[in-house]
């Protein structure tokens, strides 16, 4: 969908909309979440660069408008968001603080080539353009997905199962083409096409979703499981993404002790359950990854 940083070249436009609706409820409910915590693993501490080691901080960018990813709290100045509790956590496994700082998305890797930041976190996607600048260790998977009434009830967990019925979706966004193709196989196996409206925007979407005017909205797995925190018991994402591509932390090239401590921090994190407990806390277990890969699987 148009929201946020799956695939960042489409529209920006909708992450704005669903601050705009549900980020204020969001904040206060992410500030009633328990403070998460783990312990230092000396042994990746030892494969830190031996620069950070001393500095004994580790500098990253970031764009602080992505809820729930990362965003300023109502005192417009503490960041706050499922990167910053990851971040956080991953400082504490590695023995080392880890220090954000705000600037426009699309100056992060300059920003980063410049060496004027160790490293990155803000829902990057990582991709094979971008893998020629920068290496990432992916922690979270997103992209095209659903959001329906809670119990799911006309049983919608794949494309497939679109035929018949009425999906909402946001204008410009690839979710367009995808129903459209998806509908076209509806027809080709003797099924009725879907009955596609195209609404200018999140908001929109959603509320024909509320109202009963559409039976699903096509919605990436990470915005749809954003809003239905939000409408707890009212909304759900019955499945995971039907598109999936990941987020990265991101690293300089040129940087491979530090991406490979990174990927041992995040990995100690999936296996003992911490990173499960932050993607509870920010609604985006949909989003959750088994192991910790470096280039989407592809390595250094």
């Amino acid at each position: 969908m148009s929201i946020g940083r799956f695939r960042r070249v489409r529209f920006a436009s909708g992450a704005a909309a669903v601050m705009m609706l549900f980020g204020p409820l969001f904040s206060s409910a992410a500030q009633a979440g328990s403070a998460i915590s783990t312990t230092t693993d000396q042994r990746l501490n030892a494969m830190l660069p031996s620069t950070l080691r001393s500095a004994g901080t580790i500098r990253v960018a970031s764009n602080v408008e992505y809820p729930p990813f990362e965003y300023y709290d109502t005192d417009n100045t503490t960041i706050i968001g499922l990167d910053k509790d990851l971040a956080e956590a991953l400082g504490q496994k590695l023995g080392i603080k880890l220090e954000f700082s705000n600037m426009s998305f699309d100056a992060i890797i300059p920003a980063l080539a410049a060496k004027r930041y160790d490293m990155a976190m803000s829902a990057m996607s990582d991709t094979e353009e971008r893998r020629k600048k920068v290496h990432f260790v992916d922690y979270f998977a997103s992209g095209g997905g659903f959001l329906v009434k809670q119990g799911n009830p006309h049983k919608i967990h794949t494309l497939a199962d679109l035929c018949g019925v009425t999906a909402a979706i946001d204008k410009g966004t690839t979710e367009v083409e995808d129903a459209k193709k998806a509908s076209e196989d509806c027809v080709k196996d003797g099924k009725p096409e879907i009955n596609v409206k195209i609404l200018p925007g999140t908001s929109q979407i959603v509320l024909a979703l509320q109202a009963g005017r559409v039976d699903v909205a096509m919605i990436d797995t990470s915005a749809g499981a954003y809003i239905s925190r939000q409408h707890e018991g009212e909304f759900e994402v019955p499945a995971a993404s039907y598109a999936p591509g990941p987020f990265g932390v991101v690293v300089p090239k040129g940087s491979p002790e530090l991406t490979t401590a990174i990927q041992g921090a995040l990995q100690a994190l999936i296996e003992e359950g911490t990173y499960a407990k932050i993607l509870e806390k920010w609604g985006q277990k949909v989003g959750a990854l088994k192991e910790a890969t470096i280039n989407d699987g592809k390595g250094l």
